[in-house]
């Protein structure tokens, strides 16, 4: 049986895209499901945030896709969550925009690795990069689903159409049929009066792809990736374990 393939996207930076990407991750390998986290992201934040040297990494994402190394489960490292592995970035990844250019088949790059190992795996987690560029359209082409994490902020809550507006361009273009599953609400201050309302907002568009519970704010995990662990490590007992150990349990049943 092939894994789900799961893109965790938005175009606004610090949306707890990447938080939600590795603490998800860690929340589902928890509950005995094989995972493996793709970071395709040049800054390599998910990488660092499970432990990863990525300034001395040797195999990364980045020599898949140039085509420098073949064998996929080469680059694949485990991580301290027990079954949890990770594909890592690192910084030379923001060159493969230009250096994939001349590529045949260069937006399918990552749909070709994901498929090499997608059977060894329930659940394949990609961490998209913020700009939309070759990167993140290999991205949404290797995955069938996708998680949009938005910050209770006015211009998260805007990048979720573009994010929309997006995949459906790229399934219109490219004949594919990737579809949001989810859409989560993260640094819900539950005190503040506009977070409420936005999420509010968000509700009255989105209906039930709003997903629950909300990521609450929560100290615990902007801490977390100095340790070079998950949420569920570092702090098990915070509100950040709690949500997304919740988030990894409702996705098991979608």
């Amino acid at each position: 049986m092939s894994a789900r393939t799961i893109a965790i996207v938005n175009r606004k930076g610090g949306s707890g895209k990447t938080t939600t990407a590795v603490n998800l991750s860690a929340g589902l390998a928890l509950r005995d499901e094989r995972v493996l986290l793709i970071d395709m992201d040049p800054q390599a934040n998910a990488s660092l945030h499970l432990g990863v040297d990525v300034d001395n990494v040797k195999l990364t994402i980045y020599e898949l896709l140039l085509g420098m190394e073949q064998d996929v489960k080469k680059v694949i490292v485990k991580t301290k969550v027990e079954n949890l592995s990770l594909l890592p970035s690192a910084l030379r990844l923001a060159g493969a925009e230009e250096e994939l250019v001349p590529v045949s088949g260069r937006e399918s790059l990552l749909k070709n690795i994901v498929e090499q190992v997608a059977c060894d795996y329930t659940y394949l987690i990609v961490d998209c990069p913020v700009s939309f560029g070759l990167l993140a359209l290999n991205t949404l082409l290797a995955c069938d689903e996708a998680l949009v994490p938005a910050q209770t902020h006015y211009f998260s809550v805007v990048a979720i159409r573009q994010i929309i507006d997006i995949i459906r361009e790229v399934n219109e273009t490219f004949g594919h049929d990737m579809k949001i599953i989810g859409i989560i609400p993260t640094m819900m201050d539950r005190r503040s009066k506009l977070n409420r309302k936005l999420v509010e907002d968000m509700e009255a568009e989105y209906g039930r792809n709003l997903l629950r519970p909300m990521v609450r704010l929560d100290a615990k995990l902007a801490e977390a990736p100095a340790k070079g662990k998950p949420i569920q490590l570092t702090a098990p007992k915070s509100n950040g374990a709690f949500d997304y150990t919740a988030l990894a349990d409702d996705l098991r049943m979608m």
